[in-house]
């Protein structure tokens, strides 16, 4: 059945299912010209190195000849400058190689100004050359930088998303320019429902009842929080200095770290430390006089849909271990039966970044943008797990390598959704049957010896390693799958989209509702992570069966 929220569907009687009407591509206003504010604007871009970044400097160059000079920022990594870090590992990345082809490298080259810096130092890094050379030259600072680990050490969380954001704050107020924040819908915290665009930013907490509520202060939040990093450091024996200047942590000091990051963050109400130091930065910001800002959130961020080209990924995004994990033969997953999961292709969080900085630069903008599609066109939540299902069938009938037994059963027993008290007892089940085999081989190796049993307990304990890691997996996924259902209002970018000329709507095409989910999600999605994640984790000697979470 449709989403009770929506009402643009239609019964298909050849699937047998609802689907969402496609909608006619609009006709824009004309208010805006993208093109024409970035023809007369700079940009200051942040994050170019990531995901989003990298996807975001491609539709600009790609789409948008007009804007003169885009300056970018890019970390130092050891002895690899900033500039020598884009040309060889931005432009030479996929998603850059069509407009590396199209335009030329000199063409970019003139286009392009590379700064080094770093988000966790005072002014983003820049030196006082580069401040001087760029106040009053850049227009608007887009920053799509970020720690996107779900539960870090709070340290290290804070480091980007919370200084970082003050640092970004400084240096915006210098150079006299409006500022882009992507942040994350999931600022919103543990909900359920339609989220709202316009909820007051300042002094937010999930389980804030009402305006008059002020019982969080981000100030006074960071102050809890550097006094328990400081109390943390202080009773531990190992804290050491490395060689680039930062605190070097045992596992013991990072994990009590981590602990108290994700429990101050649950006791507020946010799902993990990620979305919480996330709501503190946007706090920051939304307390500073005079800042011109607005924050875009996207969703869950997932393989591009067209741009640069369908199925484009990279690193550890959000549903990328489901997507393994399912192909790798699980069948049994927990999820609610009447939600949405919110997932949004790269390349349309890259167009609604352009959308509200065009709109930013103009002066008439809407505060928040969230990015999502639920809102338009949701994909419920079982039939995911349906795709991962025939995602696993089509891959194991064909499979030539490993047990053709095994192979068997995960191309011919269907995935099913499951309730989490059933996941919990199969969990049960399956440790105590690992136990008993691995007692069992225990007894053969003192009546045997240790070469012929060895090798089958080297081999168990590589099997419960992945099967403690898929469960980690999954745990951290339940807030998004179980415990919460969000549906992001999406209507600021949608009536910011309608206020763009007929030439900008083409360039920027803004249609979540014509999303087809199942080619999408089992053409697009799952054969990009297949192509572009399994073989960077293979590289680093690491199994899809048990791979871990790392990031949103």
């Amino acid at each position: 059945m449709p989403h009770p929220h929506l009402d643009h569907w239609r019964w298909n009687p050849v699937r047998g299912q609802y689907e969402p009407v496609p909608q006619q591509h609009p006709r824009g206003r004309g208010e805006i010209s993208a093109s024409e504010v970035f023809r007369h604007n700079t940009l200051l871009l942040l994050g170019a190195t990531g995901f989003v970044g990298k996807v975001l400097l491609a539709m600009i160059l790609d789409r948008f000849p007009e804007l003169p000079h885009l300056v970018i920022q890019v970390r130092r990594k050891k002895a690899v400058s900033g500039e020598h870090r884009f040309f060889s590992e931005v432009l030479g990345s996929p998603p850059l190689r069509p407009a590396v082809e199209k335009l030329g490298v000199e063409h970019i080259r003139r286009r392009v100004t590379i700064v080094e810096g770093d988000l966790s130092e005072p002014f983003c890094g820049l030196s006082a050359q580069q401040l001087s050379r760029l106040e009053g030259k850049v227009d608007a600072v887009v920053n799509t930088a970020g720690l996107v680990e779900f539960n870090p050490p709070l340290n290290e969380s804070l480091l980007t998303n919370v200084y970082g954001v003050q640092h970004l704050i400084e240096l915006v107020k210098l150079l006299n320019a409006k500022l882009v924040h992507i942040s994350t819908c999931y600022v919103a915290g543990k909900k359920n429902g339609r989220i709202p665009e316009d909820t007051p930013i300042v002094g937010y907490y999930p389980q804030r009842q009402d305006p008059e509520d002020h019982r969080f202060d981000v100030h006074r939040e960071l102050a809890w929080c550097e006094n328990f990093i400081r109390e943390t450091l202080r009773h531990s024996a190992e804290e050491a200095a490395g060689s680039s200047g930062k605190v070097r942590l045992s596992r013991e000091v990072r994990e009590e770290l981590r602990r108290g990051g994700t429990e101050r963050a649950g006791s507020w109400g946010w799902i993990n430390t990620y979305t919480y130091t996330k709501s503190m930065g946007e706090q920051l910001l939304a307390r500073t006089p005079g800042l011109q800002y607005c924050i875009v959130r996207p969703a869950i961020v997932e393989s591009a849909l067209r741009f640069p080209f369908p199925g484009w990924n990279e690193g550890l995004t959000t549903s990328a271990p489901l997507v393994l994990m399912g192909g790798a033969g699980v069948k049994n997953w927990p999820v609610r039966r009447d939600g949405p999961l919110e997932i949004i292709p790269v390349d349309l969080v890259a167009t609604g970044i352009l959308i509200a900085t065009a709109s930013t630069l103009c002066g008439s903008h809407p505060r928040v943008y969230h990015l999502a599609t639920a809102d338009d066109n949701p994909v419920m939540l079982p039939r995911l797990v349906a795709f991962l299902g025939m995602n696993a069938r089509y891959k194991h009938k064909h499979k030539k390598t490993g047990s053709r037994l095994a192979n068997l059963w995960k191309a011919y027993v269907d995935t099913r959704v499951v309730s989490v008290e059933e996941m919990q007892a199969r969990q049960k089940r399956l440790r105590a049957g690992l136990g008993f085999y691995h007692a069992v081989l225990n007894l053969l190796k003192s009546l045997l010896g240790p070469r012929l049993v060895d090798p089958y307990l080297r081999g168990l304990r590589i099997t419960r390693r992945q099967i403690r890691q898929q469960e980690q997996t999954v745990e951290q996924f339940l807030p998004f799958m179980v415990h919460n259902s969000f549906i992001f209002e999406t209507g600021n970018i949608r009536n910011t989209y309608k206020r763009l000329t007929d030439e900008d709507c083409q360039r920027l095409r803004w249609d979540p509702e014509n999303v087809d989910w199942a080619d999408y999600w089992v053409n697009v999605h799952t054969k990009g992570i297949e192509k572009w994640i399994r073989p960077a984790f293979a590289k680093q000697g690491r199994t899809a069966e048990g791979v871990p979470l790392s990031s949103a």
